[in-house]
């Protein structure tokens, strides 16, 4: 199933759990290990569990209140949650909202933290994310490093009506961090062979 499925009803805030074998997929080609990771809409904590597996130190929050969250905080806003005083990188997979248009929010206030505090941001996303005229400029800035599809497909919620799921959308996590060359090396595209056996959820 798909996020935006027809017949089925939206999750509010699309709040759906991010299966932890994504991490392992980021992690391929993403160094993750031993650094302070921020995942800013955490939910139920499924991909900060998944983070923590490839060895992350992961600082958990959400616009909205779950038990175990570090904060209650909301990305969009200015500042950073209480007690995150400093991260190495931005990991989540955002709500993308009507349109995408809230995951284009995230990744405009991800762009500007890199300006201020440095680090790197990777957002799980629609394979075709970045296809859109619209957004075209998220991906002409020079900040933008890979895009990492994955080769399997994530469940977002099991279906209710005895059949296998079957999800239909493809993604992939895509990377900014601040340029520190003059002459910045073009994007790159990889491939993610984690699969959903290969982590627990």
């Amino acid at each position: 199933m798909g996020k935006h499925e027809v017949g089925y009803t939206r999750i509010e805030r699309d709040g759906y759990p991010t299966p932890a074998w994504c991490a392992r997929a980021l992690a391929e080609h993403v160094h993750l290990e031993g650094l302070r990771i921020w995942e800013p809409a955490a939910g139920a904590g499924h991909l900060a569990r998944g983070l923590e597996t490839v060895g992350a130190r992961v600082f958990t929050s959400d616009i909205e209140q779950h038990p175990d969250l570090d904060a209650q905080f909301d990305f969009l806003s200015a500042g950073l949650p209480p007690g995150l005083r400093q991260y190495d990188g931005c990991v989540t997979n955002p709500p993308w909202g009507q349109g995408n248009r809230l995951a284009v929010a995230f990744i405009e206030a991800g762009l500007r933290r890199i300006a201020s505090c440095g680090g790197f941001l990777a957002l799980l996303l629609p394979t075709d994310f970045d296809s859109a005229r619209t957004r075209l400029h998220l991906f002409h800035d020079t900040r933008f490093l890979a895009r990492i599809s994955l080769t399997s497909r994530p469940v977002w919620f099991e279906r209710s009506d005895g059949e296998r799921p079957a999800p239909k959308e493809n993604c992939a996590w895509y990377v900014w961090a601040r340029q520190v060359l003059r002459a910045p090396a073009p994007p790159i595209a990889r491939h993610a062979i984690a699969h959903p056996k290969d982590v627990t959820p």
